[in-house]
């Protein structure tokens, strides 16, 4: 269920961990929404689109041919998780839950997923 995320005030903000292409690169204040606690991506990679990683496991089916079923079952895993909320996911994070959950439903090498990703 989405959120409409309402940021807290800048002296509410938490000290955690800021990382940088996955790798953690010390601490920083991070903002929260006082709704659902959810915190907010502070990341210089912005997350993408839906219609983006859609694009991509359209270019990845076409080329390794996945079936039309599979591709509607992990378009609705993606759509499941919210996997397009931007207040809270990275592209990082984002690439690796595509990842993991095309390998869920396809047999296919991590390699080439990521290498449809850049």
């Amino acid at each position: 269920m989405a959120c409409d995320h309402v940021s807290c005030g800048s002296s509410e903000k938490v000290w955690l961990p800021y990382f940088f292409k996955g790798r953690e690169r010390g601490l920083r204040p991070h903002l929260y929404c006082v709704k659902c606690g959810t915190i907010k991506n502070e990341s210089s990679e912005k997350s993408r689109s839906l219609g983006y990683y859609t694009n991509v496991l359209a270019s990845l089916g076409s080329e390794i041919k996945i079936a039309q079923v599979q591709m509607r079952l992990i378009s609705l895993e993606l759509q499941r998780i919210d996997f397009d909320d931007s207040y809270g996911i990275c592209k990082h994070q984002q690439d690796q839950m595509f990842v993991k959950i095309v390998r869920k439903f396809v047999n296919v090498p991590e390699q080439r997923i990521v290498e449809h990703l850049n």
